[in-house]
């Protein structure tokens, strides 16, 4: 008899909550004899050592809580600082089981009273758990002083990173949400603390309001990094003299299908989210989502939605960021934990370069995206659009995959070809941004885009069996430059 499944390839614990009776038997049997650990109620592990054990517990936080607090929603300090604290615990509100720990490798649970979903509240990767709104996280976070609730100056910082990231609408949206909210959490007091910091933020009544120093110097309107600015114009200059080729598009049809997944695929794949050629082809072309990456195949699908539906770059001018947020929101909306369409609030860093910071991300994407129209369209703004969002780097996730549908936006407008950045090629991709980003250098990273540009338009996208099969024959695939080279789709090397 063939012993039952207990669980999808590659987890690191076993819950018999996913498991049929046959197979939670066998998990039982299993930790009897010492084969499993039982972590907690319905929860197994593999034998490891205490420091491997926690670390697991940690790596799966989502998982683990919701079956030990089913129904509850992450809260209070835990919902400002991203989960699990560093010391190892986690907060969750339920409605009608708190006042309680639960204790496990690697984590602590505090249970504490509130209310369990209420509108707003994200719905993380598992069923069972919510993740507190942020209007809900920050009013249970002001407040009588202690471990439950971040101190009120990290309130007032993260509201002033709202309001130079997202603008004053989003504050006001948030001051609208809190007056909805506060009474299902009961925290009326806490309101009138919230309003009266927002209102001195909108109205820059600082003084005796405000505590932070970043809260006395925000300013209206929204500053830009000069720095970024000047790079922007570096490239703008080179890309008004350079002349670059116009690659007409011939796709049309089930081509702009096929091209569609293949521009995911690519996308995703030099950003860390692999699946075999053929497995991704599943997802999209027949939404076939892999049960134990979900949020991976919704990424495929989520680039390729917007590959095949945005035809035009976001309105320039204020209106950008608002374009790259729905864009953003769509793309990752499987990921609440990213924060989808939200702009960072902590600087980002690729290596050593610095992104720009939150701070400085609508002013400078505003007067970057106003900058694009000195810049000869097709092409030659194309490539300009990709740096620009690459370099202001504006979400915590996603930029890159975001940077290249901007590009290719503008290439769809102008009835141009699509590039695709193949995995061979990426590197050097990279570093053509990278001496742009350190040395204000700009002709490496034109130079790599033309050249793509050029190899994409070579294939033939109408039957998907032979395009894939003519991209594995050319190297596209492969990870290693040292050990291949990028043929063109005749076979000839790629100059």
């Amino acid at each position: 008899m063939k012993a039952p499944r207990l669980s999808a390839p590659g987890e690191e614990l076993f819950f018999t909550s996913s498991l049929s009776a046959a197979a939670a038997r066998t998990l039982q049997r299993r930790a009897a004899a010492g084969r499993l650990i039982r972590v907690y109620k319905g929860v197994y592990a593999f034998p490891a050592s205490d420091d491997g054990l926690a670390a697991i517990v940690r790596r799966n936080w989502q998982r683990v809580a919701a079956v030990a607090v089913p129904g509850g929603v992450v809260s209070h300090v835990s919902a400002m600082k991203g989960g699990v604290l560093p010391s190892g615990e986690l907060t969750v509100s339920h409605p009608t089981v708190f006042n309680k720990k639960v204790v496990l490798p690697g984590l602590t649970i505090r249970v504490v009273q509130g209310p369990g979903p209420l509108p707003g509240d994200l719905v993380l990767r598992v069923s069972g758990i919510h993740y507190a709104s942020r209007t809900r996280m920050l009013l249970e976070n002001i407040g009588r002083k202690g471990s439950l609730r971040a101190p009120r100056e990290d309130v007032e910082a993260l509201l002033v990173l709202v309001l130079n990231a997202s603008g004053e609408k989003t504050l006001n949206d948030i001051r609208d949400q809190a007056v909805t909210l506060a009474p299902a959490l009961g925290t009326e007091k806490a309101l009138k603390e919230l309003l009266c910091i927002i209102e001195a933020l909108l109205e820059a009544h600082f003084k005796g309001k405000l505590r932070t120093r970043e809260g006395l110097a925000v300013a209206r309107g929204f500053p830009v990094d000069p720095e970024r600015c000047a790079r922007f114009e570096t490239l703008a200059a080179y890309l008004r003299t350079e002349p670059l080729p116009r690659i007409e598009s011939t796709i049309t049809d089930m081509a702009r299908q096929h091209f569609g997944f293949i521009e995911s695929y690519f996308s995703n794949y030099v950003e860390g989210t692999k699946f075999d050629i053929e497995q991704a082809r599943d997802i999209v072309m027949n939404k076939v989502i892999v049960p134990n990456r979900v949020e991976d195949s919704h990424d495929i699908l989520g680039v390729f939605h917007l590959a095949i539906a945005a035809y035009s770059p976001p309105i320039a001018g204020p209106e950008f960021l608002e374009g790259l947020k729905r864009w953003h929101t769509e793309m990752l909306k499987m990921r609440p934990e990213v924060n989808p369409g939200k702009p960072k609030l902590n600087a980002n860093y690729a290596g050593t370069t610095k992104f720009v910071e939150p701070a400085y991300v609508r002013g400078t994407l505003e007067e970057g995206s106003r900058l694009a129209f000195s810049i000869p369209e097709g092409l030659a703004r194309a490539v300009y659009y990709a740096f620009l969002a690459s370099e202001v780097h504006p979400f915590v996730d996603g930029n890159g995959r975001l940077s290249r549908l901007v590009m290719n936006a503008e290439l769809t407008r102008t009835g141009l070809s699509r590039i695709i950045i193949p995995t061979l090629y990426h590197p050097q991709y990279v570093d053509g941004a990278r001496a742009l980003t350190r040395g204000n250098d700009p002709r490496e990273f034109v130079r790599s885009i033309v050249k793509m540009a050029r190899w994409t338009s070579l294939f033939d996208y109408s039957n998907l069996d032979m395009l894939i099969q003519s991209l594995r024959a050319s190297n596209a695939l492969e990870e290693s430059s040292a050990q291949f080279r990028l043929l063109n789709a005749d076979g000839s090397p790629e100059t």
